[in-house]
């Protein structure tokens, strides 16, 4: 049998591979010590050469296209975050061991799989075949999302092709990292994998110790 390719598990390997450190920009050029006043000197042909023009060397701020836009639900562009964010149970989001949240009986007895998989973020069932997803991470969606409440907090579906990803947000803290938990199922013939995603979602959810 043939493991699917999961995209959603792609991109977000990617986005967690991402380094947090800020990134200073450097001015290339010497400094120069600026003067009062030029004075010509006369030239080796005797002519007198103009006083040099004096520039400023003090960078600019940052442009228009370096600072980002701001979106009409007051978030910026292009950062990812969800806006507008609604919070009934504030859970965790540190603290805990993530890839342990649901054993992998619990999965399996999820999907309806015979076969459960290894502990972890990634697990894959036997009998259906079924590749798993489940973890806490960075609050990214596109637009296709559907946007619900799960447990009262503000949650996202995203159908891909067949595989479905469904986040639910654990907090509105701005300065959390990985505010959201996200279950991600492969294609299952003759099941819905949205709905097993979001029983997923749900158990895990439960489990989460609130904040």
């Amino acid at each position: 049998m043939q493991l699917r390719r999961v995209s959603t598990l792609a991109a977000v390997t990617a986005v967690l591979a991402l380094g947090l450190g800020a990134c200073a920009q450097q001015v290339a050029g010497n400094p120069v010590a600026a003067r009062e006043s030029a004075v010509d000197e006369p030239s080796p042909t005797g002519s007198s050469a103009k006083a040099p023009t004096r520039t400023s060397a003090r960078p600019t701020g940052d442009s228009a296209e370096q600072r980002p836009t701001t979106s009409a639900k007051g978030s910026p562009t292009g950062s990812g975050q969800p806006t507008g964010v609604k919070i009934t149970q504030r859970k965790k989001t540190t603290g805990f061991e993530d890839c342990d949240i649901l054993s992998p009986e619990e999965v399996a007895s999820t999907i309806g799989a015979r076969q459960a998989g290894q502990k972890g973020c990634v697990q894959i069932t036997e009998d259906p075949f079924v590749v798993v997803l489940l973890m806490v991470t960075v609050a990214n969606h596109n637009d296709a999302a559907r946007p619900f409440e799960l447990g009262g907090n503000t949650a996202y579906e995203i159908d891909e092709q067949g595989d479905c990803t469904v986040m639910v947000m654990l907090t509105d803290d701005p300065k959390a990292i990985t505010p959201a938990l996200i279950a991600t199922v492969t294609p299952v013939e003759g099941a819905d994998t949205c709905d097993i995603a979001r029983k997923l979602v749900t158990k895990a959810f439960e489990k989460i110790p609130n904040a």
